[in-house]
This record gives structure tokens, sequence and C-alpha cells, in this order.
């Protein structure tokens, strides 16, 4: 024993240094420790929205949320697609060109309007205006053609 408390009294200077590394490396781990703790006390926070609740309620409820976001989300879905194929053979198109139909008449007072789906379904309205009398024709369009003759103007709109 007398050996020990010599060698011990000798070695001092050696024995002190290195409990203090090692007391400042406990140092630094605790203060990791602390800063990791902070972190996940921040997000238990988050999840709890600070009230005093066990985990695995907070879990439960939250995937009872998210089982009716998504089932709200699939009736979203369904409401869409229904909504979307009532919209698909409204008139989603409207094109006007307006001309001088003969080429003494200025003032471009001849048009021609396309009404047509999504589909290119629809028809051309046109109305040629002349000094002394003004014409109206109505051609359907089925898929982007007609199954009349169409003039350049009414190609256009086309």
């Amino acid at each position: 024993m007398e050996k020990l408390n010599l060698l011990a009294g000798q070695h001092i200077f050696v024995i002190t240094a290195v409990l203090a590394v090692i007391i400042f490396i406990l140092l630094v781990l605790l203060l990791l420790t602390r800063k990791q703790l902070a972190v996940m006390q921040e997000k238990y926070d988050y999840f709890t929205k600070g009230s005093e609740a066990d985990i695995d309620q907070v879990l439960t409820r939250t995937l009872h949320e998210l089982e009716a976001a998504q089932k709200e989300l699939h009736q979203l879905q369904q409401k869409h697609g229904q909504l979307r194929e009532q919209v698909r053979g409204c008139i989603q198109k409207v094109k006007l060109e307006r001309y001088d139909a003969f080429d003494a008449m200025g003032g471009q007072m001849s048009y021609s309007v396309l009404l047509a789906d999504e589909n290119n379904d629809g028809v051309i309205l046109t109305s040629i205006y002349g000094r002394e009398d003004n014409r109206c024709y109505a051609k359907d369009v089925k898929g982007g053609k007609s199954s009349f003759v169409l003039a350049d103007e009414e190609k256009k709109l086309l």
C-alpha cells in the first residue's frame, strides 16, 4: 500500500492531467447530449402541440387524421373526375375571325366564330356582310373537321 501511495505521489501530475482530460471529454459529451435532447424536445413539443400527451396517443391521433385526409382526398379526386367528364362536352374554345368578305367593302364587318369543346366538336357561325344583304351560316364541326366546305377564314379558326 505504501508503494502504491509513493507511486501515486510521484505521478500525481500525470494522474491529475489524465483525470482533467477525462472530465473535459465528459463535459463535451454532456453538452452534445443536451443539444440532442433539446432537438428531441422541440420535435416532441411539435408533435404533441405543447400538451402533455403520451407519444402513443399522439401517433394514433395523427394516423387517424391521416386516414381521414386520405379518404377526403379520394372523394375529391372522384368528384374532380365527375366534373371533368361534365366539362368535357362544354364549350371550351371560342375563336373569332373578322374579315372583309368582299373587296369593295371595308371595316371587316364579316366574321366567323368557332364554338367547340375539348374534342374540337362544335359549330362555326359565319356572317357575311354585304352592302345590300347579310347572310349567316352555321357549319358543324366534328373532331376539328366539318362536313361542309370551309372558307379560308373558317379554316383559320380550326
